[in-house]
Formats: structure tokens, sequence, C-alpha cells
């Protein structure tokens, strides 16, 4: 999915959650541009999406190191979801995932703030869990994506 069709596309959130950006700088501190982020009633980041197209492992590597930065700096812990094209067997969610592991584990011990969480899922299987109604980080969400 392009990044404009992701940025506009209708995210069935989490009860009481709405968009709090869409591309852009969410950090007071530095500069942070997630694709979406996502805020509960008090105004808090509690959800970041990151689409990407590409099944460069360094791109992803560097998101991932990009979101624990931005948790670390600003003391806010939230739950990164990837939303990722598949390229057949060459890049899966699960190849992507295992290849993330270790650095997720080694970011984990590096910074005091922690993420909640980082999902990876298809963006075939992501499109079919909005349009079966499924809010993001529901367990039927979470059933189709790999957890690091």
């Amino acid at each position: 999915m392009k990044d404009s069709e992701f940025k506009s596309f209708s995210h069935k959130l989490p009860l009481g959650h709405e968009i709090s950006s869409n591309g852009q700088n969410i950090s007071v501190i530095g500069n942070y541009r997630p694709d979406i982020s996502i805020k509960d009633a008090s105004g808090t980041i509690q959800i970041v999406l990151e689409s990407e197209t590409k099944s460069d492992r360094k791109a992803f590597i560097g998101a991932l190191t990009h979101a624990f930065k931005y948790a670390d700096e600003s003391n806010v812990s939230f739950t990164l979801v990837f939303v990722m094209k598949e390229t057949g067997n060459q890049t899966t969610v699960e190849q992507v995932a295992n290849n993330l592991r270790p650095y997720y584990v080694w970011l984990q011990g590096v910074v005091t703030t922690k993420l909640k969480g980082t999902f990876l899922v298809s963006d075939d299987a992501y499109v079919k869990s909005q349009e079966r109604g499924e809010r993001i980080l529901s367990t039927e969400f979470q059933a189709r994506c790999h957890r690091l």
C-alpha cells in the first residue's frame, strides 16, 4: 500500500482513540514523523503505525530505532505496528520479524522507556483486518501479526 493510501486509509482505532498525526512531527525534543500516530482520550500517544513498502532490513531497523529514541526521550511508552508489503517468498513478515527481533531485544536493554510492544503485519492482512472491523491491537488483529 502506498504511503498516501495508507495515510488516508480508514483505520479501525481502539475505542476512545483518535489519529494524532499523519506524517507530522510529534516530538517536542527532536524530529519524529511516523506515518500515523494514535492518541488516547488523555492525548497520550499509544500507537504508532509505520507503512513499509520496501523490504529493506535497514529501513525497518532505522524506524525501530527512531521509535525507541522517541519513546525514551519523550518518556512515552507506546505500541509500534509495522504494516509491510510482502514480496513473495523473498521478504515475508516472518522473515522481517526474525531479522528485527535481535535489535528489538538489544534496544529494550539500552533505553529507559521501552515500547509496549512491536507488531508486524502484511498490508494484505491489515486491509482484511480493517475490512472485518477488527480494531487495531484487538485480539483478532494481533492474531494476524508477528510480535517481536
